[in-house]
């Protein structure tokens, strides 16, 4: 099944090869898009006397991530053209080749500021802790930016050794480098040190500060700071709520009698973000274990009138909750959404199915399966039969290789791994090659790294690269590709509001031209907004509304130097260089995203569109600005 509202088919990949061209700026992006080192053409541009193009030349090669180019672009560290030596910098974090270390660090004394901070990001993403006495000696430096700079790269490396420098910066004057810091400290286990500064900041007048001094308590997984982070459930916002929620769940904490009162108190929260998230933490035992009888039957009263709740998420979450904590005794209330009018809804509650005895999961599973039910529901149906262990339901799943949905074969060929059959290789061998070579990305892979679990990686690599995928190419680089892309921005129109955006065509002019180009052929008018993670991001671009859907093609990925802060458009992938349709809007910054997933570009207008958009709500129409 498609989206209910009709729109135009993708446009496909062209076939025919683009003229050639002698512009060198083409050649460069000719040479980025086929991902190509060996051949020397980039090394060329890198050793050329125009430093606009060993600019550029850098940036593809920092996109192609190949370790080979590293010892082409160390002396570039030097270059006399700053955008050169930034470029260079960025790139040598993207390959990850800690070669580079050391003499990125030589950059740093009297470093510019801009450099500066690309230098120090790129130190953390080498992931070399011989780089934490230089980083953290920035937690000191006059510059907020480079304060908070230092503060993510000490995330990236994990390095316990900074755990004194980073609780004396707790208190910066800076909200940046705040929120920064207790980013930074989640990945530093020391409860008895770090639980009390970061419940010092659930006070914090930064929002951010707050929330994510929640997620730090919650990776910390200590029991006092589970009885810190149930003082925040009332927080006036959804994303410290959230986050003190998803803190409480790592921790699962089996001791506190009020957790099950405090977190049925926010089923009523006003924002469909933190009951969504109050629901899903009490479909888990912890919070259940001392509570008393009358705390359990009010919990489970107000699950069930979470079942009307006027979001599908939340009414997904409130049955799994319920059939988690009573079994089948929860069948007769949560049965009826079964046939709820959100897919989304319907898919929660078949997901939920799997919580139930194995006879009785494994029956009403394979009846959905089977059934004429929406893609997503079958998807669902099969993966969560994988879950179950149960060699008897091979054959079914075999047979649901055959189906004609391709993405319910894709999950069959996941369940069927999730079983190790490798009595199904033969058929999942064949279902690749006779049928994924069409796919979109997601389905392609299942197949694959189902292969490859039950018949080895050298039998799946082999397999893949014998029978390549036959649409999976945007359009290949014309003359123009190197040129910018005519146009502003866009604003979507959708059933929560309008959203309205500038892109970045410097920055990532391929990844622009594709959306623009599928924008105007009105590819996502009506389609769903598929997932929504509260406090992290919105995502849209499927037609099946899957989150497994694409236009049939795939374009490279253009990292860029841009960072995930809140309000950023970037493209999901399903690995490198998979984009095609789908993209996602970030409520809040996103430090882990960077350089990771394309950013094209930035929320303009309506972000309190962003922050109201629930599962299921659809984009109307998209306006390209010129």
């Amino acid at each position: 099944p498609r989206a209910a509202a009709p729109r135009a088919a993708a446009p496909r990949a062209a076939a025919p090869a683009p003229p050639a061209s002698t512009d060198p700026r083409w050649l460069i992006a000719r040479a980025e898009d086929e991902r190509r080192w060996s051949d020397g053409v980039l090394a060329r541009f890198l050793a050329g006397p125009d430093p606009a193009l060993r600019a550029r030349a850098v940036l593809a090669v920092g996109r192609l991530q190949d370790s080979a180019s590293v010892p082409a672009l160390l002396p570039l560290l030097r270059d006399p053209d700053a955008r050169v030596r930034g470029e260079t910098v960025f790139a040598l974090g993207q390959i990850g080749d800690r070669r580079a270390r050391e003499p990125i660090e030589g950059l740093l004394p009297g470093a510019d500021p801009d450099l500066a901070d690309l230098a120090i990001e790129a130190l953390g993403k080498l992931g070399d802790r011989a780089s934490t006495p230089v980083v953290v000696g920035y937690l000191r430096d006059a510059s907020p930016r480079l304060r908070g700079e230092a503060a993510v790269a000490l995330w990236r490396l994990a390095d316990s050794t900074a755990i004194d420098r980073l609780i004396e910066r707790h208190d910066d004057p800076d909200p940046e480098v705040r929120w920064r810091v207790m980013w930074a400290l989640e990945r530093v286990v020391a409860p008895d040190r770090v639980d009390l500064i970061a419940a010092l900041h659930l006070e914090d007048a930064d929002w951010l500060t707050r929330a994510y001094a929640a997620r730090t308590l919650g990776r910390q997984k200590s029991p006092r700071g589970a009885a810190y982070l149930l003082q925040r459930l009332n927080d006036p916002h959804p994303g410290v709520v959230v986050n003190a929620i998803s803190g409480l769940q790592l921790i699962a904490d089996t001791t506190s009698a009020l957790a099950l009162r405090l977190l049925t108190g926010s089923l009523s929260y006003p924002h469909p973000y933190v009951r969504v998230s109050a629901a899903t933490a009490l479909g888990e035992r912890f919070a259940w274990v001392h509570a008393d009888s009358l705390a359990r039957r009010a919990a489970l009263d107000s699950l069930a009138r979470r079942l009307q709740d006027p979001d599908a998420a939340t009414r997904g979450a409130a049955a799994r909750a319920l059939i988690a904590r009573r079994g089948l005794e929860a069948l007769a209330q949560v049965t009826p959404l079964l046939h709820d009018s959100s897919v989304y809804t319907r898919v929660a509650v078949v997901r939920a199915l799997s919580l139930l005895p194995t006879p009785h999961a494994s029956s009403r599973l394979l009846q959905v399966l089977q059934s004429g039910n929406a893609l997503a529901e079958r998807m669902a149906a099969a993966e969560e039969l994988g879950t179950l262990k149960l060699r008897a339901l091979a054959p079914p799943l075999r047979e649901a290789l055959s189906d004609t949905a391709l993405l319910v074969a894709a999950s069959a060929a996941g369940a069927l791994a999730d079983l190790g059959d490798s009595a199904s290789v033969p058929r999942l061998t064949r279902a690749y090659i006779e049928r994924a070579g069409d796919a979109d990305a997601d389905a392609r892979i299942s197949i694959r790294d189902a292969l490859r679990t039950l018949a080895g990686r050298g039998f799946a690599d082999s397999l893949e690269r014998a029978h390549p995928p036959r649409n999976a190419a945007a359009p290949p680089v014309s003359p123009d590709f190197a040129q910018s892309p005519a146009v502003k921005g866009a604003v979507l129109h959708t059933s929560a509001g309008d959203i309205a955006w500038s892109f970045y065509v410097n920055e990532a002019p391929q990844t622009v031209r594709n959306f623009v180009r599928l924008a105007e052929a009105g590819y996502f008018d009506g389609l769903a907004i598929h997932r929504v993670v509260p406090n992290f991001v919105i995502q849209d671009g499927d037609p099946t509304g899957t989150g497994s859907g694409g236009p049939g093609y795939t374009i490279r990925c253009e990292y860029n130097r841009l960072r995930y802060d809140a309000g950023m458009v970037g493209m999901a992938l399903s690995g490198k260089d998979t984009g095609g349709s789908q993209w996602f809007i970030t409520h809040s910054p996103q430090p882990r995203l960077d350089g990771r997933y394309t950013i094209f570009a930035r929320v303009t207008a309506g972000m309190d569109v962003v922050w109201r958009t629930v599962q299921g709500d659809r984009v109307l129409k998209v306006d390209i600005l010129r």
